[in-house]
Formats: structure tokens, sequence, C-alpha cells
């Protein structure tokens, strides 16, 4: 141990020196500019990394030159550099847990010493150079600005976001306007956004300092989530949000100048058996292929929307009065040649119902409303034809008013069933629940899902009588399988917004529970996002008081429902979308939203049901991100209650099944 002496702090250093001469070593460049005591104990570089380890010194110093070697020697260390004085001076502490990684160099951090050296000199020194470092390691882009705006100086990131490698920056300029103190956009030649903001305390022309970083990955994020909000992510077609957004400003520029705005609604004639026969990816492909078509028949100022399965819209304004039939036929005609998918070639035709404002509705909800019943028209007339909605909400009011008193002599008839599609445990890797979905098997028009019956049983109120014989078939028919499927068995039933709102609903549905012997999990309640985004929160919470009841928000997509809402209302479920399941694995925005909603599942204490799961490539990505549960035609497809209880204690489909499980 050598011992330098001068008055002031008696300090204690580790010295590394592979190039040390005779009164040019580290602690006499110290001793010039300092007052301390230094008892330095030098250390061979083969011994350097035991003593630094067992060191009890106050400062360990390294010779700049000594810092390749030591990292030969160990490649796997990270040094901390703390501080600079001279160029061939580095003061170093031991290195931290997590090292913020300076320019691609050296791990940078803030100076930490035990005490001050008593040399003011060598301390700032050690300051400047460190803010050099700082200055030159910033991973974001800083500029110095001069009072005639030329760069003066700008660190290694600037240079490379503004293509200057070289140290060459005399001819560069950023002109700085008064309204550009806030952050601001900047589109590179080559595509590249940046984002940069100015800094100054003096009027505009002073010198000041511009920080700026590449924004390009954030903002094509921030494009394809807008994107995403309001398109169909399999077509890329304007989805239902964008339509009910675009006809709502087409009628208020037809009200004010006297315009004629038209709505095609399209049905594909035959999906459901090329969708049954070549498997859904092939549906998926003809879905594109006839997007395409459409797309390119649509003129200047219409809009194709998808707003579901195997529906479109199409919106047409500013024609003349008849001129409607033409743009039907126009569109008939897109589909005249056969279209290619999946490496097949197809042919499908299409129904349309047409309605047009003023003639037929003088509202968004009026004119779809009349276009579909129209479009049920076409169908029954023949198909891969159109039809006009007749008189203004006559057909739509008559049709409605059928719908009523078939639905309510469907309930007294029996022309209502319920299927059931099994829920597969993705972490035991079995069956443990199924959902209830109801069908109308009407006489002579055949089976109806509901939604297209949905919205008169809402409107007319025979929701809640329609709603109550659901619940009490699913519990008699859960009673029954618990004797072989076992208790924990549970089955998930559709609640409607009228049937939320019902004031006895709980006392019922407790009554119903009881009457069957079964406790409130055995039934799950599912509601959908955008009923639960409405005015919910209390009806659901007072039920949830009285009985202890499990709710599941369904068709979890769009984004309706926020942090506190989910946090604060009674849900112990969350059920994704098919329309983001369908896109899984491959399309990463999918795949990332699907995997933050299994975490807010995870950070909230819900489990995370998964539906429309249609290949092994999804059922893997789900279990391998922590999804709970899923559901889907690569599991079954709705059976009767009769067939569930082989279904889902068949091993030959487990056993197909859990390959596809890691």
């Amino acid at each position: 141990m050598s011992s330098y002496e001068a008055p002031g702090h008696h300090w204690r250093v580790l010295l590394l020196d592979t190039a040390a001469r005779a009164g040019d070593s580290l602690p006499d460049r110290l001793l010039s500019i300092s007052s301390a005591v230094l008892d330095v104990q030098p250390v061979a570089l083969d011994r350097f990394p035991a003593a630094l380890d067992a060191t009890q010194a106050d400062v360990v110093l390294i010779a700049a030159h000594s810092v390749a070697a030591l990292t030969r020697k160990l490649p796997n260390w990270e040094p901390m550099v703390l501080a600079v004085g001279r160029p061939v001076v580095l003061v170093l502490d031991e290195p931290p847990d997590e090292a913020c990684v300076g320019d691609g160099q050296w791990p940078l951090g803030s100076a930490w010493l035990r005490r001050d050296f008593g040399g003011g000199e060598a301390l700032a020194a050690f300051r400047q150079a460190q803010i050099k470092l700082a200055f030159a390691a910033n991973p974001d882009g800083v500029v110095l600005l001069g009072a005639d705006q030329a760069v003066s100086l700008a660190n290694p990131a600037a240079r490379r976001l503004l293509n200057r490698p070289t140290d060459d920056l005399n001819d560069l300029r950023l002109t700085l306007k008064p309204d550009d103190r806030g952050v601001q956009e900047w589109t590179a030649p080559d595509g590249r956004v940046l984002e940069w903001q100015s800094h100054s305390r003096g009027p505009v022309g002073s010198p000041a300092v511009v920080a700026l970083h590449d924004a390009t990955e954030r903002r094509a994020a921030a494009q394809a989530l807008e994107f995403r909000a309001e398109h169909d992510t399999l077509t890329g077609l304007a989805n239902l949000v964008r339509l009910r957004h675009e006809l709502d400003s087409a009628l208020a520029r037809a009200e004010r100048d006297g315009g004629r705005v038209a709505v095609l609604y399209l049905d594909l004639d035959g999906f459901k058996l090329i969708n049954d026969t070549f498997g859904h990816d092939v549906g998926d492909a003809l879905l594109v292929a006839v997007a395409q078509r459409l797309t390119g028949v649509r003129r200047a100022g219409e809009l194709v929307a998808r707003i579901g399965g195997d529906e479109l819209v199409m919106v047409a304004e500013s024609f003349p009065p008849g001129f409607e039939g033409r743009i039907a036929e126009r569109v008939l005609g897109a589909l005249d040649a056969p279209l290619q998918a999946g490496g097949r070639t197809l042919r499908v035709g299409l129904s349309i119902g047409v309605a047009v404002y003023p003639d037929h509705a003088s509202n968004t909800e009026g004119l779809l409303r009349a276009a579909d019943e129209a479009m049920y028209e076409a169908k029954r007339g023949g198909r891969d034809t159109y039809r006009l909605a007749s008189g203004h909400a006559d057909a739509v009011s008559q049709r409605r008013q059928d719908i009523t008193a078939g639905l309510r002599h469907g309930l007294l008839r029996g022309e209502f069933q319920i299927l059931y599609q099994p829920l597969l445990d993705l972490r035991q890797g079995r069956f443990v629940g199924a959902e209830a979905l109801l069908r109308w098997h009407r006489p002579q028009v055949g089976v109806l899902h509901p939604r297209q019956f949905l919205d008169v049983a809402e409107t007319s109120g025979l929701i809640l009588g329609i709603g109550d014989w659901v619940l009490d078939q699913v519990c008699q028919q859960l009673a029954q399988w618990r004797w072989n499927l076992g208790e924990d068995f549970f089955v998930c039933a559709n609640l409607s917004a009228t049937q939320l709102r019902r004031a006895d609903f709980a006392g019922r549905f407790r009554r119903v529970l009881h009457s069957h012997g079964l406790t409130s999990t055995a039934v799950r309640l599912e509601v959908s996002e955008s009923v639960m985004a409405q005015e919910m929160g209390r009806a659901l919470s007072d039920m949830t008081a009285e009985t202890d009841m499990h709710f599941a928000v369904d068709d979890v997509s769009q984004g309706l429902l926020s942090l506190r809402n989910i946090s604060t209302l009674p849900i112990r479920s969350l059920k994704l979308d098919q329309s983001l399941v369908a896109q899984l694995p491959h399309d990463t925005l999918s795949a990332q939203l699907v995997d933050a909603l299994i975490a807010i599942g995870r950070t909230f204490g819900l489990s995370v049901v998964a539906e429309g799961v249609e290949n092994a490539a999804q059922l893997q990505f789900l279990r391998q991100h922590g999804c709970d549960y899923c559901q889907g035609f690569l599991l079954s497809a709705p059976v009767a209650a009769a067939d569930l209880p082989s279904l889902v204690s068949t091993p030959e489909l487990l056993r197909g099944l859990l390959p596809a499980l890691p």
C-alpha cells in the first residue's frame, strides 16, 4: 500500500494502471488537483477481479488504457462509468444491478462518492466530463442550436436521425417558428417519423436545445389501432362503427342539400354451405375475394362495410331518383365471374336489399332495418337478386309485426331450442362447461339465429318471456347433467339489456336456481360489452349484492369498457370476441391485443374465455399466453342437449386435441 499525503481527508484507493510510469501515475495526477490523503493499493490485472470483490477501498481508479485489457479479462463484466476527470482517469464504483446502457459503448450512471475529495477543480472536471458522456450516450437525439439556428453540436443519436453520420454540421440549420415549442412531427424523406421539441429560455431565434427521437414504430402502431377501430380485420373493409358514422354524415348532407342516400344490405348466397364443405379458411379467403371485387366496382363516394359474418353493406349518395336499382345491378354483376379462394374456384351469388332516404326511412337505424328486411325478401324471391324496400317503413313495420306474432306463438308451440357448445379448460385439458345458444325453428322459414329476431324481441318486450324460458331450461338441463358431468360443470347463458333492467330479475333467477337445486355459480350470465358499457353498473352491483351471481362480459373487442369499469363492476370473466381470435397467431396486432386482455384479466382476477377457436395454432397461442377457457368449431359445433354428455366425455376427442397443447 503506497501513501500519498496531503492535507484533507484520508482515502483508500484500489488502483488498476497497466501502463503506470514513474511520476505520471493516477495518484500523481489526482494529487496535483486535490488536497486529499490517498492510500493507494496498486493491483495487477490478473489479481484485479479478486481484489475488487474483497476491497474495502473508498474509490476504485482504473486508467482508461486499462479498460480494454480488463474487458478482455472479464468479458461478462460491464463496468459502471461514474465520472471522468483527466482524459486518462476513470473513477468507478461497483456496478449496480441494472445499468442504464449508453450509446452502445459504456453503461452510464450518475457519480456516487462516499466522501468529498476536497478538490473542487477535480470534482468540477469529473462533472463536466460526465455531462459530456451523458450527452454522447443519450439514446435520444440532442441538438444544440446557435443564435443563427445553425447546429453547433449534435450527439451521435441526433446525427443518425438527421442522416449526418460525421461531425460536419456546418451547413445544417433547423429553422424554429414561434409555434414550434411543443412536440412537433417531421417525416423524413426515407419515411421515418421524427418527433422533436425545442427548449429555449429566450425569444425565438435565441440559442436552443432540440430533443428528437424516432417515433416511426409508435406512429405506425397508433395508425394500426386507429385503422382497426374502424375497419374489419379480415377484409380491410369498413366495420359497423365506421358505417354508422359515415351513414350519419351522408344523411346530414342529404337533408341539407335535398339529396338521396341508398343503403344496400348484401348477404352471400350459399356461404354457409361453402364454409361447412371446405372449411373456415376457404370461407375467409372467399370473403376477402368478395371484398376485393366489391371494392373494384365501388364508385367515388361509395362505402363498403362488413358488419358480420357474410353480411356486407354499401352506402351510396348523390344519385338521381330511380338510380338505386342500377347500383344494385352493378354490385350483382361484380360476382358474375368465379372467384379464387383457398386454391379453389368458387361461384357465389348475392341477395341485396335496398333502402333509400327519404323514401323508406329518415335515419340510420331505419335505413339499415329496411334494407335488411328487403334483403330477406330477395332471398325468399329466388336469391342472386335484389329487392327495394316497399313504402316508407311500411314493409319494415309489417315484417316486425310478423316476427312479433311469430315469437309469441313460438313460445307457446315450443319452436325454440337450446344448443350447447362445450368449453375447454386450457389449464386442466378437460371440458368443464358449455354455452347455451338459442335457436328458433320457425315454420316455413327455417332455423333463425338470435341476431335475426333479437331486436324485435327486445323492443316488443317478448325477450322477458323468452329469457325466463331459457334460464329455466338451462337450469333443468344442468341439474340432470350433474349426475354424470359433476357438480362443477357450469353453463353460460346470455342476458339481454331488458332482462338486466328488470327490477325483480335477481329474485327470479334465485328462485329458478333453488327450484333445481343449483347454486349461483352453476349458471354464468353473459352480458355483451356494449350493454355492460351502458349505465348498467348500479343494476349489476345491486343484483350481485343480493345474489352472488357470476357475470361475464361477452364479445370483448371494441374497447368500450374502461379499466375503471372493469375494476368496479361485479365482473368475473372476460370473453374475447371471435373477431380477435380469428387472426391469431399471425396478426401481430391481434396477438398483442389478446395478450393485453389476458393480462388485464389476470390483474383483476378475472377468468378469460376465447370464443371462435377454429385451428390448433389459435389453441396453442391461447394456452401459451395464459387464457383460461376456449370454445369454437375446433372443439365442437353447438350440439343438442342430449348429445353433450357423450361429447365432453369422449377420450378420443381430447386425445385429438391434446397434441396441440404444449
